[in-house]
Parts: C-alpha cells; structure tokens; sequence
C-alpha cells in the first residue's frame, strides 16, 4: 500500500497520510454453515473414525473390518459429541454447532439420533434447501451455524 506524503510550507517534516484501515469482516456467528465448513468438518471426523479403527485393529488393514469399523466409529463420533456438546471435533474445528432450527440451544437426544441415522445414508447431506440446511437437518429439526 502506498502513503501519501508531502512537506508543508515553513515546516521540515513530512506530513504522511495512510489510508482508512479496512473494516474487520461482519461476525458470521449465528449464520447457516457453508456447504465448505461441512465438508472440511466432515473430512476431519472421517480421518479422527479412520484413526479410531486403526487403534482397535492394531494397524491398517484393507478390506471389510477396517471399512466398517471406520464407518461406525464415524457415527459414534457424531451422535456422541453432537448429543453431549453440540459439535464434533471436525465441526469444532470448523467453528460450527448443531442447534435446534430455533437456535435455542442443542437438539435433544431423539433428533441427534434421526440427524445422524440419517447422515448415515450420506446421501441427505448432499442436498440443502435455499437457506442452506441439509435435509437431515430439516427433518431432524436442527441447523448448523457458525460458532464464531
């Protein structure tokens, strides 16, 4: 960025002016996730289940065990950290939350559990609505939002 100087008559220093310092950017808290901010916590929690399931195997193994070990640690991962804080540790990362549709605090036990017998399909979490939802939020009643 370039400054602006000159020299006033009758003095001998320079007089610089700066430009307005951009403002910072608006808070996102509170606004529906972006389609990225689920993928990027999506990938985080699907190499956290991976890991999980090379622990209990004693090491990687290709095939049937490790596939769905790492698929069901996936979904403890999820109905877990969702149920009790509201986050995963990918969308904790992500700085994102399920709320209710509400947004007046967590969804209750029964709608993490539809939410996530439902993400287990994979195929609801492709498909949002023009507010940015998912279908499994919507049927499960909840939203994801930025926490930061």
């Amino acid at each position: 960025m370039f400054r602006r100087c000159y020299v006033p008559r009758g003095s001998r220093a320079s007089v610089c002016a700066m430009p307005a310092p951009a403002s910072p950017p608006a808070s996102r808290r509170g606004t529906v996730a972006s389609f990225g901010s689920r993928v990027l916590a999506f990938v985080i929690d699907g190499v956290l289940a991976d890991l999980v399931a090379i622990a209990a195997l004693g090491g990687f193994r290709t095939g049937g065990a490790q596939t769905l070990l790492s698929y069901l640690a996936f979904l403890l991962i999820e109905l877990g950290f969702v149920t009790i804080a509201g986050q995963t540790p990918g969308m904790r990362v992500a700085a994102i939350a399920v709320l209710r549709a509400d947004r007046q605090g967590r969804p209750a036990f029964k709608w993490v559990l539809l939410r996530t017998a439902l993400l287990a399909t994979v195929v609801p979490a492709l498909f949002n609505d023009s507010s940015g939802r998912a279908m499994h939020d919507r049927a499960a009643g909840t939203v994801m939002v930025y926490t930061r």
